[in-house]
Order: structure tokens, then C-alpha cells, then sequence
């Protein structure tokens, strides 16, 4: 971003792809333009709101359409399907992605996957025959139904542990979504027809089908660099499924507990239901959380099979602080909004307080962050830190609750978020590795500190500008033809090229002319020692929205995607095309370090910086970087993207 004096403005309104230079083959869009969803990401994060809706759908259907009686067994077939799931079958997904990440031959199950799986549905099953009269209104069909249930949601997690083990992401999303929305389309013909409640068992048990649509068992080539049986054998998997079973344990513990604790400390009825109702919504967008294991897995293991220590060492705290911060958010919506959207989903009876419905909505933060760090653990093959690491903040729960004043569900909410709390510290603090020689060497200590801003900071506001960047697609789609997200070729660190991502702002057609006769004269003025701008004055490619997002910095939002993914940095050099990176010459310093969101050059010029005046900066940037500089910088951004008019930083 460059200051112009009353505006901030990118140094991409001479760069912008819908220029634009074509990369690739002239006249294709296709190859010109790329989507957010390219790498899976968007499709597993749409699979997986699908299957929210999907599930939510069809339990309410379900029980309006049944009743609170009739829809009793199907209730309690869904809570086994749930537990069983996610306590022991999603460990086994995350076991064959982890192996099929360090060696893509080695698929199918494991043998103690199998042992897993076969007494996962043997439990179930007994369960059901036992508590058929108690829990399932004494429909014995059911005890077949949980049978059915538990082992085609086996099959189901095996399915997608190789879809994602083999990086087809894309087809990740797809299961995640079609199976639940399956499941919901078969649940409406049947109580269409013959409502009951063996029909929406029946609908529970065919979903997963669906997901053989894709034939998940099929191979297909991995892009990625090789990992050797070396690198592979560092982080074995030796008890890590008995790991994973036990932290899936002790972490569902603290999530589902809630209502049982609340009832033993005397709760009453009501009481108990609003406890239940509270939980029940606001760990909903855990189940996003639980898909995208499948996307953020498989890198780690990566890194750490090339003991890439740093990296996920800032990936671990980054994540942590992340958290720390969207908990704070999370409490102030649960206190102020939480008790009104529990009321407009359950009815007014269901309505918590407001401070334990703050304590609860942070808490729920807390534990999708150490969903996520945990994932380091695994990568890492540390079962017995991981499992201690639960451990730990289940026993933090119990003393809180021992200690803690108050009501039930007082006491169960401050229970709740001081158990996540704690597990989170000891999971972040878990995942990072005995530092090495490298680690201490001069700037290690900088860099691993920069990282870890650039993971926190990145994701915490990916997360909270997510409506605005859909506000923002809307009103690109409709000014202008074309997607409304592209990448561009840039140069990044070491003069390799990266593509990075942006809203789009231009017109998707034709300009090609006009970089060309600008990127001409720019060359000659810098050899010739002459001033000149970096911007196209008055560039009649940019759209009328464009313009807008230009002024507020929004089409740049998605470059924290490539912060997020370390191609960039919240501080840095902004990256040029190639066109212009040539020009200044691949041997500049500027180039031996990350590019950045913004930088010094950006946030120090005035009116117009010249091409040869950014370059100065850059370099003089390079020179001096530090935690102290960037953190002037970022905090100087700020000021000149909502306080224009003020002076610069030096």
C-alpha cells in the first residue's frame, strides 16, 4: 500500500492481473484468473457448511415433524453416531491422512485401525441391545440401526482419510457435504411418505454412500516434493491412534459434559435445557473445525517429516494468540448476542444469561483452537503429549468447577473455558520442539516471532473480515463480468515466483497496451535517473467498485491468505510482477527476505513515491527489519488507512 497523500493506494494499480499481463495463454480467462477454491480449501469449507445446515435440517425436521416421543430413539441414535465419530472414527481418518501424507502407497486401514473400528461398532451395538427398552422406546430395530450407523461412518472416515491423505480436497468437500445432505433428502421423502422414526434411521445409515461417488480409494498423483522413508520414519505413528482416541476423549468430555455436570450440581430441569440448548448452538461451527483437519494435516506432517521445527513451532503459537484474541471477540458476541440467537432457535425458554453464555462462546473458541494445534502433535507423532495435553486442561476443568461460585450453569461455563484454556497452553506449549543450534542462532529469534505475528494476525483477521469479503465478491460480480478473484504472478523471497491472491478490481478484458507503454517509461526514467511514479494516473481500467475497495485497502484482504500460507508477510517489500522486479534487478536485497502487505516504503512516502524511492526503502528496510520496525510500520498502516492526514512515520 503507497500513500498518496489523501488516499492509500496499492502498488497494484499498475500491476493489477485484470491488467492485465497475461501470464499464460491470451484471450483465456481460465488462465488468467484463479479462484480462492483452486486448492480445495473453499470446497471443503462450503462441504462443510453444507453439512451443518444439512444436519441441522434434519434434526429438526426430524422432531417437528415426529414429535419429542416418537423422535426419542432417533435423538439418542444420533448422540452414539456423534460420539463415536468423533471420538473414535475421526482418529482413524486422521491417521490414514497422516500416512498417506508420508507415503502415498500405504493405503487402506492399518491393523489397530481395524481392531478401532470393529469395537467401536461392537460397543455401539452392545450399548443399544442393553439400553433398547431405557433409550430406544424398545424398538429393537434400532439395535441393528446403530450397528448399520457406526460401521458406514467407518467406512465414511476411512473414505475421506484418503481423499485427503491424496490431497483431493475438492472431493473432501463434496463427501462432507453430499453425505449430509443425503441424508436430509432421503429423511424428507420418508416422512413424506410414511413419516416414522426406523425411516430417518434408515436416512442416517445411507448418507455416507454418496461419498463412493468420488471412488475415494482410488489413487491419484500427489504434487508435492518427496519425502523419503528417512524423513518419514522420524515421525512415525507408533501409538498415535491410541493418542488421538484419548485426546478425542478427554476434549468431547469437556465439550458435551455440560448438562450431566450441571444436573449433579443440583440444576433443575430447566436449567439443565438451557445448559444443553447453549452448548448444543454454540459449538456448531466446530464442525467446520473437525473438515478442515483433513486440509491443515497434511502440510504439517510435511513439515514436520523435514523437521521444519520452526515453522510449526510459529504455527503452534500462532494459533494459540489467535485464539487468545477471538476468544475475547467471542465472549463480548456471546454476552451481547449469544442469549438472543439461543432465544430465536429453542424459544424464550431456552435463554441463557448473559455471562455464562459469554464463558461458553469463548470457550468454544478456545477448543477449535486447540483442535487446530493439536494438529502439530500429530504431525509430529507426539501421542503421549497430546493426550497428556487434554488431560491436563480436563483436570483444570474439574478444579475450576470445585472452586467456582455461582449457579449450575455459572459454575459449568467457568468449568468449561478455564478446561480450554489450559489445554490450549499445554498443546501450544507441547508442539514446540528442543531448539537447535539453528534455532539459536542471530535472528532466529526474530524470525520465529515474525512468523508467529503473521499466522496470529493473519487468521484472526481473515476470520473477522470474512462478511466484508463476501460483501466485497457480491459487489464485484455485479459491476463487472469476470471472478471476482484472481492471482497474479509476483516475485517473493530469493527472486522465486508465487501467485498471489486478490480481489479483483479491473475490468477482465483487454489493457494490456497501457501496462506496457507505463512499464516502458517507468524503465527508462529509472535509467536515467529520472523521478517516476509507480501509479497510472487516472487508470480507466479500474471499475467503479474497484475504486472503492482500492481507497479502503479491501481488495488486499486476500493477500493475508498468502501471509497465512507463508508466501508472504504482514511487513515486507511489496511484491512486484516479474516485468518490474527485472527492472530493478533480481540481485537487489529487497528480494532476500519476504514480501510484505506493507512495508517501510508504503507507509513513508508522500503524495507520489517513485519507483527508485520505493526501492531505497526497501532496501533500507531489509537493513534494519526488526519486531520494534515492524511493529511501527503495521501500527503506522493502521493510522494512514483510518486516519488519513496524518504524518508519516519518519
Amino acid at each position: 500500500m503507497v500513500w498518496t497523500g489523501d488516499a492509500p493506494v496499492t502498488l497494484d494499480m499498475l500491476e493489477d492481473p485484470s491488467d492485465p499481463i497475461p501470464q499464460q495463454e491470451a484471450g483465456s480467462t481460465r488462465t488468467r484468473f484463479a479462484r480462492l477454491s483452486e486448492d480445495g480449501t473453499g470446497h471443503i469449507l462450503a462441504g462443510s457448511l453444507l453439512a451443518g445446515l444439512a444436519a441441522y435440517a434434519y434434526q429438526i425436521i426430524g422432531g417437528r415433524t415426529l414429535g419429542a416421543t416418537a423422535f426419542a430413539p432417533v435423538s439418542v441414535l444420533l448422540t452414539i453416531h456423534f460420539l463415536t465419530f468423533i471420538v473414535f472414527l475421526l482418529p482413524v481418518e486422521q491417521l490414514v491422512v497422516r500416512r498417506l501424507t508420508l507415503d502415498p502407497e500405504r493405503s487402506g486401514l492399518p491393523r489397530t485401525a481395524w481392531w478401532l473400528a470393529g469395537g467401536t461398532v461392537a460397543a455401539a451395538t452392545l450399548f443399544a441391545w442393553l439400553g433398547v427398552d431405557r433409550f430406544l422406546n424398545g424398538d429393537r430395530r434400532f439395535i441393528a440401526f446403530t450397528a448399520l450407523t457406526v460401521a458406514m461412518h467407518a467406512g465414511y472416515a476411512a473414505a475421506r482419510g484418503h481423499l485427503a491423505g491424496w490431497r483431493r480436497f475438492r472431493e473432501y468437500g463434496y463427501a462432507s457435504g453430499g453425505a449430509n445432505l443425503l441424508r436430509l433428502l432421503v429423511a424428507i421423502l420418508v416422512l413424506t411418505l410414511r413419516p416414522s422414526a426406523s425411516g430417518l434411521a434408515i436416512a442416517l445409515i445411507v448418507g455416507p454412500i454418496i461419498t463412493l461417488v468420488w471412488r475415494p480409494f482410488r489413487r491419484v498423483a500427489v504434487d508435492r516434493q518427496a519425502i523419503t522413508a528417512k524423513d518419514a520414519a522420524t515421525v512415525g505413528d507408533q501409538g498415535l491412534l491410541g493418542g488421538l482416541v484419548l485426546s478425542s476423549a478427554a476434549s468431547q468430555a469437556l465439550l458435551l459434559a455440560g448438562p450431566v455436570v450441571a444436573a449433579m450440581l443440583g440444576a433443575t430441569q430447566a436449567l439443565i435445557s438451557v445448559v444443553f440448548a447453549t452448548f448444543t448452538l454454540f459449538r456448531a461451527p466446530l464442525t467446520f473445525g473437525y473438515n478442515l483437519i483433513a486440509r491443515v494435516l497434511p502440510p504439517f506432517t510435511e513439515m514436520a517429516a523435514r523437521q521444519e521445527r520452526r515453522e510449526l513451532a510459529a504455527w503452534a503459537r500462532g494459533i494459540g494468540f489467535a485464539g487468545l484474541g477471538l476468544a475475547v471477540l467471542g465472549s463480548l458476541a456471546g454476552y451481547f448476542v449469544g442469549p438472543w440467537v439461543v432465544d430465536v432457535a429453542f424459544g424464550a425458554e431456552f435463554r441463557p444469561e448473559a455471562m455464562p453464555a459469554a464463558l461458553v462462546a469463548a470457550g468454544v473458541v478456545l477448543a477449535g483452537s486447540g483442535l487446530f494445534v493439536a494438529q502439530v502433535l500429530v504431525a509430529q507423532g507426539k501421542p503421549r503429549v497430546l493426550g497428556i495435553s487434554w488431560l491436563i486442561g480436563l483436570a483444570a476443568a474439574v478444579i475450576a468447577l470445585a472452586l467456582s461460585n455461582g449457579d449450575p450453569f455459572q459454575r459449568v461455563a467457568t468449568s468449561f473455558i478455564a478446561g480450554e484454556a489450559v489445554a490450549l497452553a499445554a498443546l501450544a506449549i507441547g508442539a514446540i520442539s528442543r531448539p537447535t543450534a539453528a534455532d539459536r542462532a542471530p535472528g532466529a529469534a526474530y524470525l520465529l516471532a515474525k512468523r508467529t505475528v503473521d499466522i496470529a494476525v493473519s487468521a484472526v483477521v481473515l476470520v473477522l473480515s470474512l462478511p466484508v469479503l463476501v460483501v466485497c465478491v457480491v459487489a464485484v460480480k455485479l459491476d463487472s463480468p469476470g471472478p471476482a478473484f484472481f492471482r497474479q504472478e509476483r516475485v517473493g523471497k530469493d527472486g522465486g515466483n508465487f501467485a498471489m491472491l486478490k480481489i479483483r478490481t479491473m475490468r477482465a478484458d483487454g489493457g494490456e497496451e497501457l501496462f506496457a507503454q507505463h512499464l516502458a517509461q517507468l524503465e527508462e526514467a529509472m535509467m536515467n535517473n529520472e523521478t517516476a511514479t509507480i501509479r497510472i494516473a487516472d487508470d480507466p481500467r479500474i471499475t467503479k467498485v474497484g475504486k472503492v475497495l482500492r481507497r479502503l485497502s479491501l481488495d488486499e484482504l486476500p493477500n493475508l491468505w498468502d501471509v497465512l500460507l507463508g508466501r508472504m508477510s504482514l511487513v515486507g517489500p511489496r511484491p512486484l510482477v516479474p516485468a518490474e522486479a527485472d527492472i530493478i534487478g533480481r540481485d537487489s536485497i529487497r528480494f532476500t527476505v519476504k514480501p510484505g502487505v506493507t512495508g517501510l516504503a508504503q507507509v513513508s512516502g508522500r503524495d507520489e513515491i517513485s519507483a527508485t524511492e520505493r526501492t531505497r526503502y526497501d532496501e533500507e528496510y531489509v537493513a534494519k527489519r526488526s519486531m520494534a520496525l515492524d511493529t511501527r510500520i503495521m501500527r503506522r498502516t493502521l493510522t494512514m488507512v483510518f486516519m488519513p492526514g496524518r504524518a508519516r512515520l519518519r
